[in-house]
């Protein structure tokens, strides 16, 4: 019988994290527990949104990472919300810990779609650490942001 250590490792999946884990063992306690948290980080992709309609607007609040594995699980409801009509929507990203480019891109492609559609995005709730970045890509200059929603659903009346 194989253990799931030995699928890891055999597979792949993670064989770097387990390598550098086993190197550092005996070291002290503040480096293994830091390297737990990575390992663990590298290993959880728990992700999950939350889809609302609340009058004219539609809400959505992804929670986790916005990435490669994990849009495939509201990119097809997103796109076919920024499809719509004169569409507005906001994504609250209060709870989202990390986008990669692929997150990244998905959010472009369904603020685009909407603005074809005569429809806006607005993106409310940016953790900190998140817009730092978006800043750097100059997408404050692209993507439509708001503090709140509050803020969000005033940018939306037009």
């Amino acid at each position: 019988m194989t253990s799931i250590n030995d699928s890891v490792k055999r597979s792949g999946l993670g064989a770097n994290a387990l390598k550098l884990k086993e190197k550092v063992e005996g070291q002290n306690s503040d480096t293994m527990q830091s390297l737990d948290s990575v390992v663990n980080q590298a290993f959880d992709a728990q992700f999950d949104f939350i889809e609302r309609q609340k009058g004219e607007f539609t809400i959505f609040a992804p929670k986790g990472r916005i990435s490669n594995s994990t849009v495939k699980f509201f990119k097809n409801r997103i796109y076919s919300a920024a499809a719509e009509q004169g569409c507005k929507i906001i994504i609250n990203l209060r709870y989202a810990s990390l986008i990669d480019s692929v997150g990244l891109g998905m959010l472009i492609n369904t603020h685009k779609t909407a603005d074809r559609n005569g429809g806006m995005v607005v993106f409310t709730d940016v953790p900190e650490r998140i817009m730092k970045n978006l800043e750097m890509l100059y997408m404050d200059r692209f993507l439509k942001f708001a503090p709140d929603m509050k803020h969000a659903v005033r940018m939306m009346d037009w």
